[in-house]
């Protein structure tokens, strides 16, 4: 499994915010008033976003060497988490943008100003779960394997297998 790229991460992004965007603004005034974003939505997008790092220190350290085993399973479910936060974050990140991009239209009063700032800081912390899931992904990935070490009988760097 690969490093989710940019590109994909970019287009979930895009994709997303042109969705909300439209579903926002046909459906402001019909079915719904203005959207308002939470302010409990970025302090969980910050708080996932620090506890996937977290989570991912450990197998950059295995990975680095500087820790002896970490459990295959662990590392697979935090590779796994990873990925999906980086993918969630960015299709978030596209969804508070379109919700911002409206209520930015529409700023008629201070409570819409209001919500403006609501949803540009939940696009930002939403950005950030994408890069620090991005980031754990990298703190996963295994360094290229080098032909000597495997003739030696070790498939990374630092301490051999007990």
């Amino acid at each position: 499994m690969g490093l989710t790229g940019w590109r994909t991460l970019g287009s979930t992004a895009l994709v997303a915010a042109a969705a909300s965007w439209v579903v926002v603004d046909l459906g402001t005034g019909h079915w719904f008033d203005h959207v308002q974003v939470p302010w409990t939505v970025p302090l969980a997008l910050a708080a996932i976003a620090a506890l996937i790092l977290v989570a991912a220190w450990p197998v950059r350290q295995y990975v680095k060497g500087k820790r002896e085993r970490i459990d295959r399973l662990r590392a697979a479910t935090v590779l796994a988490l990873a990925k999906a936060c980086s993918l969630t974050g960015a299709a978030l990140t596209g969804v508070y943008l379109g919700i911002g991009l409206v209520a930015l239209r529409t700023t008629g009063s201070a409570l819409l100003r209001e919500r403006v700032w609501q949803a540009g800081v939940a696009t930002l912390a939403a950005l950030a779960l994408a890069l620090a899931g991005r980031l754990a992904e990298s703190f996963c990935r295994l360094p290229p394997e080098d032909k000597g070490l495997e003739e030696a009988g070790s498939t990374r760097p630092g301490p051999a297998p007990a």
